[in-house]
């Protein structure tokens, strides 16, 4: 006869083990995240390899750079899912992809430990922007002009000096002088090709750099628009000659394209080279610029990229004054902005003490860089004259 007796009050407390279908997933979880830490390792491995190396090689970091950190971490918190030696072998890959991608996840790490940055009664005020088409597509012009002058800065970097065609993917001149000039009194407008710099200083010279070096003086703006996409201002500040380059590089993709049309590949081999020999003649004209230099705009380029190595180990990125701990700039007022392509870089004696990215007011998809800086003081007097490094006459002043 079977014993009806009614269990005790614990036994029905306690949970049932583990069924066999909770195991089988578990097991699965752990092999898949064994095979995925190591994937990720190689992934990164080929990254590096082809990389700035190859055209095809700007697909591998294209990725939103956060993933670099984002999926370690998520890897290091399912190890303990992984049976045997396959813990430990994907715990070393885990520690390897952390230590490979930290640099290139763009996170500021900086902002952890130090915070509230404030810009001094002495620091120059720089805006940087990609103005989409010169607002041709978004807002009024009204609002355009307002939105540059409500910035109030010293010095305005601004890139797509320019309107498209209907399909979006030719560049046409514009002519827009008369009223940029008459917005800003006081200030000087020096333009090349697409850039523009505004200048509430003395503008004392305008060097060529890279390729717009070839660039002949009676080049039509296609030609500028090509090969000019880098502009050197030399600016006299508090008797300090300073120089600020305004660059707008040129796109690694066809986003109007998209990935799946041959097109799109296309434009990734043809611009390659290009790129690259912008990138070149920057390096080699800051390598050889004994001013003390800014240097911002849209990079076309994200944290993952290597073409932003060569400038980054010879000046120092204005993020370490942004208080912001993942920085992104597009694609605003679209898709999650989930990479920064707008840089500022500072360095022989210029020091970043304030630095942000600003809503553009859906008159662009860029954000809009908002950098304070110190320039290091004259070590001996200037007078006004041009210096000797200006290699060629002023460009539309």
């Amino acid at each position: 006869m079977s014993d009806l007796r009614t269990p005790p009050a614990e036994a029905l407390a306690e949970p049932a083990p583990a069924g066999p279908p909770v195991r089988r997933a578990r097991r699965r979880a752990g092999r898949l995240v064994c095979w995925a830490a190591p994937a990720w390792l190689v992934y990164l491995a080929v990254e590096w390899c082809v990389d700035g190396r190859y055209w095809i090689g700007e697909l591998a970091g294209a990725v939103p750079p956060f993933l670099f950190v984002v999926l370690p971490l998520l890897f290091a918190a399912l190890i303990p899912l992984a049976r045997g030696a396959g813990r430990w072998r994907t715990a070393a890959a885990v520690a390897v992809a952390l230590v490979l991608g930290a640099g290139q996840s763009g996170i500021n790490f900086g902002a952890l430990w130090s915070s509230d940055h404030t810009a001094g009664p002495d620091s120059v005020r720089v805006v940087a922007w990609n103005t989409n088409s010169w607002n041709q597509l978004l807002g009024t012009q009204d609002h355009f002009y307002a939105f540059l002058k409500s910035k109030k800065a010293d010095v305005y970097l601004l890139h797509e000096y320019q309107h498209v065609t209907p399909d979006r993917k030719g560049r046409l001149p514009i002519d827009d002088l008369a009223r940029l000039r008459a917005e800003f009194p006081g200030y000087e407008v020096t333009v090349q090709g697409e850039l523009v710099t505004v200048s509430r200083f003395p503008v004392v010279a305008t060097p060529a750099v890279g390729p717009a070096r070839d660039v002949a003086a009676d080049a039509d703006w296609n030609t500028r628009y090509r090969q000019a996409k880098v502009l050197r201002t030399d600016l006299l500040i508090r008797g300090r000659t300073v120089s600020f380059y305004n660059l707008h590089m040129p796109v690694w993709n066809s986003m109007t394209d998209g990935p799946l049309s041959g097109a799109f590949y296309t434009h990734m081999r043809d611009s390659f080279g290009p790129r690259a020999a912008q990138y070149a003649g920057l390096q080699d004209d800051v390598d050889h610029n004994p001013n003390p230099v800014v240097v911002a705009g849209d990079f076309n380029t994200t944290a993952a990229m290597s073409e932003l190595d060569g400038i980054r180990s010879r000046l120092t990125d204005a993020v370490g004054a942004s208080d912001d701990l993942y920085p992104t700039s597009w694609e605003e007022g679209g898709w999650k902005p989930f990479w920064r392509t707008d840089w500022a870089f500072t360095g022989h004696g210029v020091r970043a003490d304030e630095y942000r990215f600003d809503s553009p007011e859906k008159l662009s998809d860029h954000a809009v860089q908002d950098l304070w800086v110190t320039v290091p003081p004259a070590s001996r007097p200037k007078d006004d004259s041009r210096p000797e490094n200006e290699s060629r006459p002023r460009n539309e002043r």
